[in-house]
C-alpha cells in the first residue's frame, strides 16, 4: 500500500465531510478512489484539498452537477473552458437582470406598505394603491398569488 493514499475515514476526518458522503462523490465521480484487495477505498492526498473545494462550492449554493462540470472545466484547456466560461457569464447575467426586477419590485412594495401603514388599518387601501401605481405588485412572473393576491 503506498504512503500517500489514505483510508477513507482519514479523509472523513481531515475533511469533516461524512464517509457516506465521500463514497456518493466517489460514485459520482467527482472524487476517485482505488480500492485495495481487501475492499477498502482510498484516496490520494490531493483528494482531501478536492473534497475540501467541493464543499465550499456547496456552501455557495452550488448544485453538484454544476460543481462536477466546474471541476472538470478545472482540468480543461481551450475551447471547453472558454465555452464554460461564457456560459456562466450569461448566468451572471440573468441572475443580476432578475435581482434588478425584484429590486423594482421590492420598492413598489415598500411604498406600498408605507402608505397603508400611514392611512392606519381601516386606511383607503384602494386609494393607496392607485397613489403607487399598482403595477407590477402581482409578481414579476405575473403570478397575482406572488403578493398575496393585492391588484
Amino acid at each position: 500500500m503506498s504512503q500517500d493514499l489514505i483510508r477513507i475515514g482519514d479523509l472523513s476526518r481531515e475533511t469533516g465531510v461524512p464517509i457516506a458522503t465521500l463514497r456518493y462523490y466517489a460514485s459520482e465521480g467527482l472524487i476517485e478512489c482505488v480500492r485495495t484487495r481487501t475492499k477498502y477505498r482510498m484516496f490520494s492526498e490531493q483528494a482531501v484539498a478536492l473534497v475540501q473545494r467541493i464543499v465550499h462550492l456547496k456552501s455557495l449554493k452550488i448544485p453538484l452537477a454544476e460543481i462536477r462540470r466546474i471541476l472538470k472545466a478545472g482540468s480543461q484547456t481551450g475551447e471547453a473552458r472558454r465555452e464554460h466560461v461564457q456560459e456562466l457569464r450569461q448566468r451572471l447575467e440573468r441572475i443580476l437582470e432578475h435581482k434588478q426586477v425584484w429590486a423594482e419590485e421590492e420598492r413598489k412594495v415598500r411604498l406600498l406598505l408605507a402608505s397603508v401603514a400611514h392611512e392606519g388599518v381601516g386606511g383607503d387601501v384602494e386609494g393607496q394603491i392607485a397613489v403607487t401605481g399598482g403595477a407590477g405588485l402581482d409578481g414579476a412572473d405575473g403570478d397575482p398569488e406572488m403578493f398575496g393576491g393585492i391588484r
